[in-house]
């Protein structure tokens, strides 16, 4: 023993150091558990090391049951470091029978289709005029389960909604608006979708419809939307742009151009083909498979679409300052109009303008408890022509629910 090694042994007192108490789980929640009743169970999964946690199926195995038996509903997880300075993590499941889910759970979209297959628009008489009255429909997200309902809630209020759009109409048309043309725009993130948020939007707590179920009501209410505002003017133009939602898939670079509400006004125009009158009455514009945003020519007036998801902080003016400097067809349009942000909102660039639009869908639990602030779901309406301010006849139609 050297002469340090013999120091330090006479200086130290004895075995030294607290003993350190293992943290392996947060709080006594978070510790694995499994609680079943008939119609659901709760399972707390295992912690593991970061990065090695078993998927859902397998989770459900370890707790005794049949993941082909059993849907989960909802989850939450958490990770933390424990003593040794090493990370784990763990997930809390919510399950319930699939046969439950089914049942209780899911919407008869049948139900939904013959409601709207019911409802009749108000009268319409045909006007005609160099104008042209715009009726925006953006951010329906149908399927959502959204803060005040899920898919039959939003279905009563778009119906609600485009009746309030045909009644404006009369309005402007007695005051002696002469519009000829009527613009459905369709800016973006028409259905749920399966792609936002990591996919977690696939889940039952998430959605009440599946991907089909949602186009296929999102296709059938917008062909009723269109019907109920043919014969009220000489010519429908509907421009179409995708939203983040409406992606099909993330796992491989596509064509910015093709998403769902492509896909959803596509089948729409196929069935305008088929009638007499709608063929030659309803015009679809979609933007080039390569690009996200649309610029179209109505009556001397130029419109530009683009959904919003394009740019971050929703700092608009500066993502049109670069569009007009770029000198692409967007940037030289008189007006654009957006969505994906929920709220309304107008800003004058220049001699143009750019307007946020409301929303369609039943608002957000969680953006109210993160920001403190509610979007109410409306549509807006406006009148467009050359030399014409499209502020002048502005109107928001606010939902009733």
């Amino acid at each position: 023993m050297s002469l340090s090694e013999r120091l330090e042994d006479l200086v130290t007192p004895g075995v030294s150091g607290s003993d350190v108490r293992p943290n392996e789980y947060p709080d006594p929640t978070w510790k694995p558990r499994v609680e079943r009743d008939e119609k659901s169970a709760f399972i707390v999964a295992k912690p593991q090391k970061l990065g090695e946690l078993s998927d859902f199926d397998e989770i459900i195995k370890e707790a005794g049951l049949d993941p082909a038996l059993w849907v989960v509903t909802n989850y939450k997880h958490s990770k933390w470091q424990i003593w040794g300075g090493d990370w784990l993590e763990s997930v809390k499941l919510s399950v319930t029978p699939a046969d439950v889910v089914q049942k209780e759970d899911l919407l008869d979209v049948e139900k939904l289709i013959d409601q709207i297959k019911k409802w009749r628009p108000t009268n319409k008489k045909p006007v005609t005029g160099d104008l042209s009255y715009v009726f925006a429909l953006s951010d329906q997200q149908i399927g959502k389960k959204a803060e005040f309902g899920g898919t039959p809630e939003f279905l009563q209020r778009a119906l609600d909604l485009t009746d309030d759009g045909i009644e404006r109409f009369k309005e402007l048309k007695k005051v002696g608006r002469p519009v000829g043309t009527i613009v459905l725009p369709l800016l973006g993130d028409h259905v749920e979708g399966n792609t936002s948020q990591g996919g977690k939007l696939q889940s039952y707590s998430a959605s009440d419809l599946g991907i089909t179920e949602q186009n296929r009501v999102a296709r059938r209410l917008l062909e009723k939307q269109i019907k109920a505002f043919a014969g009220l003017s000489e010519k429908i133009i509907v421009p179409v742009v995708n939203g983040n939602h409406d992606e099909a898939t993330r796992q491989v670079n596509v064509k910015p151009g093709d998403g769902w509400n492509v896909e959803i006004a596509s089948q729409v125009q196929d069935i305008c083909k088929e009638n007499e009158f709608l063929k030659d009455h309803v015009e679809f514009r979609y933007p080039h498979d390569r690009h996200q945003t649309l610029a179209i020519e109505i009556n001397g007036f130029w419109l530009g679409l683009f959904h919003g998801h394009q740019y971050s902080g929703a700092n608009a003016k500066k993502y049109l300052e670069g569009q007009a400097v770029g000198q692409t067809p967007l940037g030289s349009c008189d007006l654009w109009l957006s969505g994906h942000y929920h709220h309304f909102q107008v800003l004058d660039i220049g001699p143009r303008t750019w307007i946020q639009c409301p929303t369609m869908d039943g608002g957000s639990a969680w953006f109210r408890d993160r920001k403190g602030l509610e979007s109410p779901p409306g549509v807006l309406t406006l009148v467009i022509g050359k030399d014409y301010d499209p502020r002048r006849d502005l109107s928001v139609l606010r939902a009733k629910n």
